[in-house]
């Protein structure tokens, strides 16, 4: 990292204050359990928000939720709050020594730094077994995860598919342990969306990351399919994945759709943080293989179609085996040729009963803590943290 910039500087120097800041307020509480949440990037985050908030009921433990430039304008204004970027912590003189007093480090993304003492945990926020990142950096994400002592995932799903990640490459000794929790963030979206009131005559279209299984996914059709749904007058909100309006991803494809589309009236962008709006306004969903197709469907009750035009040699794979292919056909339909993707999201909404029913029982078979995440979570906290009820 070059930190040679006056932007890098000034992030290094606030760090650097907060890094010694946060070592007097642990200091002067040094009976207290001390909690780091930390986000490293932009994205949804009241579920993670809300747990602090009840783990803070309990009268011992104080927690700090920290952020660097990209998540600043979701956490910045929130009690509690620090800038302190990881990335620069191991050029930061004594920062073992300024850090030693936090208990535990929480993040729902993966971390390669963390305070000297604390017990680690990753929330992880995939609600199926969809493949986490492309098979080149798996085992670099596995190895890193090995490094964490607890992991809280949605699912018995999830949990075995990482259990068999570790085991296959050969890091089970030392892998953390797996827990299921629930999906916080679905609970959240759950609880929140009620309170929208819109009309859901929208369809949203939701891509998975445009580098992930580039030969499965829809990124060389998505300009292909927004004008097709455009054209037949369909509403449309296009909602790119959160590393497509980063470095990381392709931006430039981004920018492209949206210049284009401007200037039509039955398209619009959806680039925020948030997915709430985007779901409640949504009367189904169109995707590849991103895991928003769970949450929406789980959240909403709502259909999903998932666009595989090479389902064919999908199928030979052992990603078929995983439970995200296994179980879209229960949520949705698995459409292959675009030119029948409007006879099958007609066919979709004049079934809407059906597929909220047929949803509900998936969700209630696959999420056992629906609704009651946030308790699971904080529970499984107290119990590592041993406090006595």
């Amino acid at each position: 990292m070059n930190i040679f910039n006056l932007i890098n500087i000034s992030s290094y120097l606030i760090t650097f204050i907060n890094t010694i800041k946060i070592y007097f307020l642990t200091s002067n509480y040094k009976n207290d359990n001390h909690i780091i949440f930390y986000f490293p990037v932009k994205a949804y985050s009241k579920n993670i928000v809300d747990l602090k908030y009840k783990l803070e009921k309990h009268k011992n433990i104080k927690s700090f939720l920290l952020y660097n430039k990209e998540s600043k304008s979701e956490i910045s204004f929130l009690d509690g709050s620090l800038f302190l970027d990881f990335s620069y912590l191991k050029f930061i003189p004594f920062r073992n020594f300024f850090l030693k007093n936090i208990k535990l480090f929480i993040s729902s993304y993966v971390n390669y730094v963390f305070p000297p003492n604390s017990k680690n945990i990753y929330i992880c926020h995939d609600i199926s077994d969809a493949p986490m990142v492309n098979k080149k950096i798996e085992k670099k994400i596995f190895s890193a995860l090995s490094k964490l002592h607890y992991i809280f995932l949605s699912s018995e799903n999830v949990v075995n598919y990482f259990s068999k990640k570790f085991m296959y490459y050969k890091i089970n000794k030392k892998a953390p342990i797996l827990l299921n929790t629930g999906y916080l963030k679905l609970d959240n979206v759950i609880k929140n969306i009620k309170k929208l009131n819109n009309d859901c005559n929208q369809i949203l279209l939701a891509p998975t990351y445009s580098k992930q299984l580039s030969k499965y996914n829809m990124t060389h059709k998505i300009d292909e399919i927004i004008m097709k749904l455009i054209n037949n007058g369909y509403k449309l909100i296009y909602r790119p994945h959160p590393l497509d309006l980063t470095k990381k991803g392709n931006q430039g494809l981004v920018r492209f759709i949206q210049k284009k589309y401007k200037k039509y009236n039955n398209f619009k962008i959806d680039i925020s943080s948030s997915y709430l709006k985007s779901y409640s306004q949504a009367k189904l969903l169109i995707t590849d293989f991103s895991g928003t197709a769970y949450t929406f469907s789980y959240s909403t009750l709502k259909p999903v179609i998932f666009f595989s035009p090479n389902e064919k040699n999908l199928n030979k794979e052992t990603l078929k085996n995983l439970y995200y292919f296994k179980d879209r056909k229960n949520v949705g339909v698995v459409n292959t040729k675009l030119k029948k993707m409007q006879t099958d999201i007609e066919k979709l909404l004049g079934l809407k009963a059906k597929y909220k029913s047929k949803i509900f029982k998936l969700r209630k078979k696959r999420i056992l803590h629906i609704n009651n995440s946030l308790k699971q979570s904080s529970d499984c906290i107290i119990k590592i943290l041993k406090i006595k009820k």
